[in-house]
């Protein structure tokens, strides 16, 4: 490598690591090349850890993720035109109250509810499981061209991509997400990243300051609606849940025709009761996450774990405009849960992105 080019990105690590935070073109650049693995592997190790020492600012995060949407464009096909907006939802992770795969669950059920979803995710990184966990073990098999959840879309509502699956390796974002287990400004931007063209999206968040940020990024990027929820739980002061909390109130930092807000919502006002953190608590293990996430799509956990399901849902179906209030949209979400809507849905999805979709719904079912 050129000398000159070491060296200059050699210098925006140690601006980093002074806390100075880079400029919108300064960051798409740097991780533009370590997404094309154009600088050494230490450099890019030392690059993405330095930048967690500065100071987190739009421009840093809008520069980040136009490399992310580039690096995507670059290497996944676009998806043929739906005709109807579809949403986005994701866990940026790194939460203090962890539980099963909330977000991955909520997009199978709001696409039983007849919004369009297409669910973008990778292992976990942060927690003991991500979506890309959760699907595979339900029976998804990632290693199914990206096509495949294109063509789902249309005929079930929902379909599955993850940067780190077998076809996308090649893929520089697949590439650093799959060597990495630690806190990342890659965690904030990939899920700004518009991975299937959408311009309705949630992206849940682990502390209420990050919901604005990630407002505004979403604000500069162009979409048309956003929700960054941020569910707290007063009997765990100082932590947070990456979704809408039915332990207690949820901060939401909302992006609505060009405006942005930020409001507090409570379970009250879904209609349901407030919960204990022990009842919704992640299990210790994957297969742990993706039974209870499995069971509760099929409505074999009613309670805690189904509420909390049915008001991320609603969030879903909020931002499309598919509800009255949030409510109603948990009402909904509720109805697709116990009429068998939601696991029927999950279940074509399967037919959709498995080789050999008997096998994938026998994996499914016997979470169940």
């Amino acid at each position: 490598m050129d000398e000159q080019a070491l060296r200059a990105f050699g210098a925006l690590i140690v601006k980093l690591q002074s806390g100075t935070p880079l400029s919108r073109s300064e960051t798409r650049d740097a991780y533009l090349q370590i997404f094309r693995n154009e600088q050494p592997d230490l450099q890019q190790g030392a690059f993405v850890a330095a930048h967690v020492c500065a100071p987190p600012t739009v421009d840093s995060l809008v520069g980040l993720t136009e490399a992310h949407n580039d690096e995507w464009d670059r290497c996944v096909p676009p998806m043929p035109p739906l005709g109807t907006p579809h949403l986005g939802i994701v866990g940026v992770g790194l939460d203090g109250l962890k539980s099963f795969n909330v977000s991955s669950a909520a997009a199978v059920v709001a696409a039983a509810c007849g919004i369009h979803v297409h669910k973008v995710g990778a292992p976990g990184m942060t927690g003991v499981s991500g979506s890309a966990d959760a699907f595979a073990l339900w029976g998804v098999d990632p290693n199914t061209p990206v096509e495949s959840a294109y063509e789902a879309l249309p005929e079930i509502n929902l379909g599955f991509t993850t940067p780190v699956s077998p076809r996308l390796r090649h893929m520089g974002i697949g590439r650093v997400l799959s060597q990495m287990r630690c806190k990342t400004m890659i965690h904030l931007a990939g899920p700004l990243g518009s991975h299937s063209g959408e311009r309705h999206k949630i992206i849940g968040v682990p502390a209420p300051p990050v919901g604005q940020l990630i407002i505004a990024a979403m604000k500069h990027l162009g979409y048309a609606r956003g929700l960054a929820p941020c569910g707290t739980c007063p009997d765990e002061p100082g932590k947070f849940m990456d979704e809408f909390s039915n332990l207690g109130p949820t901060i939401v930092s909302e992006l609505a025709d060009g405006e942005i807000s930020q409001y507090t919502v409570t379970p009250e006002m879904f209609g349901i009761r407030t919960a204990q953190y022990a009842e919704i608590a992640a299990a210790p293990t994957r297969e742990g996450n993706a039974r209870i996430g499995a069971q509760t799509i099929a409505g074999k956990r009613p309670g805690a774990y189904e509420d909390l399901l049915a008001i991320n849902a609603a969030a879903c179906l909020y931002v499309m405009d598919a509800c009255d209030d949030w409510a109603d949209g948990t009402q909904k979400a509720r109805a697709a849960i116990q009429s068998g809507a939601a696991l029927a849905t999950l279940e074509r999805l399967i037919d959709f992105q498995n080789a050999d979709p008997k096998a994938g719904r026998a994996q499914l079912h016997a979470l169940l």
